[in-house]
């Protein structure tokens, strides 16, 4: 086992660091590994919830921008048929790239080591690297995570199944699998090979010290034992990975892109094991990637996708008109109950006003009987009356 440098020299500030890969990857593992190697990630990460218990690591506002970018393209994050070339120098982008290059100067001005996680980097990486460029004049250096393609697909079927109404990927097969492809193809077309590095999820797990010590070396940052403590209790846990191994996953339907990913899989897993990517073998690694040859595969598998939208949608739809008539039954029923409680309250007025009254006589009665208590008369008399007995004729 390699020994964690303690004097390991910083020079953070020539780069900055985007954590890449398809969703479902284990980029949020790869992300808290340079966290914990004193990377600064952002502001307010995204909350832990049941789909990644020990976080995400991903910046909020950094991860609506990208929704709200890509909204402006008619994409989302799941959008597995981005296959075309993209502009990203039009000028409907120019308020997108200021707002961005804003963003990156609030939180990154000054600070020396730095670096964002989001899988959507992926499709939007020419878009970002011109914006990191031109708000921190330094280079962008991609950590890619890789996991196998099929793991990843039955991961976002447990999503879709979980919640089938926001994650409608997942409930295809082979869908998940074109996301995963897309993502993959087109962040190594916008990445350059002497600043890429592939991190193996499953050796990030199996063996996390070397990994991260692999990771630190390559970044040029320290790797302490104290984090590599920290990373491996808080952050690693052997049941991230106990999905292993091929066969899980009905290949008959469209097998020509199991072989793609599955081969372009094994070139990367390649990649992960070495210290560096030579340009060429990144060159010839995207000449075998020839997409356009599943076109037709990508459009007819939209069509389904738009399809269950749709439907999707029009439930939905009917959900919430129920949901209005239930608000307009509801509304109804407090307007009632208003109605009656301005009646109890104008009886309670009026009973209040009937108390007042009452009070204000019992107290010039009581005010008038402690004037007659007090006069010479009634002494005179309740004196008398001690003396002489009343004796009726």
């Amino acid at each position: 086992m390699m020994t964690p440098s303690r004097d390991h020299p910083v020079t953070q500030k020539n780069q900055f660091i985007l954590v890449i890969g398809p969703h479902r990857s284990g980029s949020s593992l790869v992300a808290a590994a340079l966290h914990s190697l004193g990377v600064n990630l952002g502001k307010q990460f995204i909350a832990p919830n049941e789909d990644n218990p020990k976080g995400f690591f991903e910046d909020e506002d950094i991860v609506r921008f990208n929704d709200r970018l890509l909204r402006s393209l008619n994409l989302s994050w799941d959008s597995f048929g981005f296959i075309w070339e993209m502009d990203f120098n039009t000028l409907k982008l120019k308020p997108y790239h200021n707002a961005a290059v804003a963003l990156v100067l609030q939180r990154f001005d000054g600070v020396g080591a730095a670096g964002l996680k989001d899988p959507r980097f992926c499709i939007l990486l020419p878009f970002w690297k011109r914006v990191i460029a031109e708000a921190l004049n330094v280079d962008v250096t991609c950590v890619l995570s890789l996991r196998e393609p099929e793991l990843c697909v039955l991961s976002q079927k447990t999503r879709h199944i979980k919640d089938s109404d926001f994650h409608l990927l997942g409930r295809r097969n082979v869908q998940t699998l074109l996301l995963w492809l897309t993502y993959v193809s087109r962040a190594l077309a916008a990445v350059e090979p002497q600043r890429l590095i592939v991190v193996n999820y499953a050796a990030l797990v199996a063996t996390p010290e070397i990994e991260l010590q692999r990771l630190a070396k390559f970044l040029d940052l320290e790797c302490s034992m104290q984090a590599m403590e920290s990373y491996c209790r808080d952050q690693v846990d052997p049941l991230l990975n106990r999905s292993t191994g091929r066969g899980a996953v009905r290949r008959s339907e469209y097998p020509m892109v199991w072989d793609l990913a599955d081969t372009l899989y094994e070139r990367l897993l390649a990649f992960s094991r070495c210290n560096s990517i030579q340009a060429d073998e990144l060159k010839q690694l995207l000449g075998y990637l020839d997409l356009q040859e599943l076109e037709p595969i990508y459009i007819k598998e939209l069509q389904y996708m738009s399809g269950y939208a749709y439907k999707k949608i029009i439930s939905l739809r009917h959900r919430l008109i129920r949901t209005i008539g239930e608000v307009g039954d509801e509304r109804g029923r407090v307007e009632f109950l208003r109605e009656n409680y301005r009646s109890l309250e104008d009886q309670y007025k009026g009973l209040d006003d009937q108390y007042k009254a009452l009070a204000d006589q019992y107290e010039l009665l009581s005010a008038n009987h402690q004037i007659v208590l007090n006069t010479r008369g009634w002494k005179l008399l309740v004196a008398m009356r001690r003396f002489l007995t009343w004796r009726p004729g």
